[in-house]
């Protein structure tokens, strides 16, 4: 076969190939003569115009939106937590135990455990009982009761009895026990044989038995220290500071008489209402 021949046949070929109407199909778009259902190609509730080609919309991811408690937003495919109910308040009646007595301020004590009470026997000791020290009512000089005047006088180890004391309170004081705060009078219990009335005075800066009850010289205060209790006489002349103590005259031979001067120390005290029994 001659070349010639041979294109013929392959020209022959292409000829009826092409009249033979085998083509290509091409892809179509979709024209819209009419605007699609809502989700069908445009965003649902929005009419696009008359031939424009929508593209098929991907799944939304917009958030929901967030109704009443319980119902589910559109497009969240989540459902919402109803919230939590509030907690009920506890109705139960709390129980009450009886009412606190009220609070006593300012009150002096005695060693016995009590309030010290006015016209009621005490005796005073220097600071506690264990060193046997005493108010007795005697003159410094002899332990004779019959040798005048008397003295209120701290006994180092008696050889006479203590002699009691009464805390007697001005009339218009409506307290029934002894505060700090209070002015009173200090008398001792027994009467004297030298005729004395018995109420502690300051005069002189030292402290004698003929004072008067309620008198401005004859008024004292009860003052607590870090353990113990202190006299005072007479009115403050600075803010926060005590009025003059009554302190001891430091006798050689354990009788100090009571003083009031100042600058001086402090003799601090108890107070018993029964007379420590080891000294009966």
């Amino acid at each position: 076969m001659t070349i010639s021949r041979l294109i013929m046949i392959c020209f022959l070929v292409v000829v009826i190939t092409t009249s033979s109407g085998v083509s290509c199909k091409k892809k179509k778009n979709i024209i819209l003569d009419k605007p699609l259902a809502p989700g069908i190609g445009q965003t649902p509730g929005i009419q696009g115009p008359p031939g424009v080609i929508f593209p098929v919309p991907e799944p939304s991811m917009t958030p929901g939106i967030q109704g009443p408690p319980g119902v589910v937003g559109q497009g969240s495919g989540v459902p919402v937590s109803e919230p939590s109910m509030p907690p009920v308040p506890d109705h139960t009646p709390s129980i009450q135990g009886p009412p606190l007595p009220p609070v006593v301020k300012d009150v002096v004590f005695s060693v016995d455990g009590g309030p010290v009470l006015p016209n009621v026997p005490y005796y005073i000791s220097f600071m506690s009982a264990d060193y046997d020290m005493w108010i007795c009512r005697m003159n410094t000089r002899t332990t004779d009761p019959k040798l005048c005047p008397h003295q209120p006088v701290m006994f180092t180890r008696p050889t006479i009895a203590p002699a009691p004391v009464m805390f007697i309170l001005p009339s218009s004081t409506p307290d029934t026990f002894i505060r700090e705060s209070t002015k009173l009078s200090i008398k001792f219990v027994n009467p004297s044989e030298c005729g004395e009335s018995g109420v502690w005075r300051v005069g002189n800066g030292e402290v004698v038995l003929d004072g008067v009850e309620g008198r401005e010289d004859s008024l004292f205060r009860i003052h607590m220290t870090d353990s113990y209790y202190k006299f005072t006489i007479g009115e403050s002349v600075y803010p926060n500071i005590y009025e003059t103590s009554i302190s001891l005259s430091n006798s050689p031979i354990g009788k100090d008489r009571l003083i009031a001067k100042q600058p001086s120390g402090e003799m601090e005290v108890n107070f018993f209402q029964h007379y420590p029994p080891e000294y009966y």
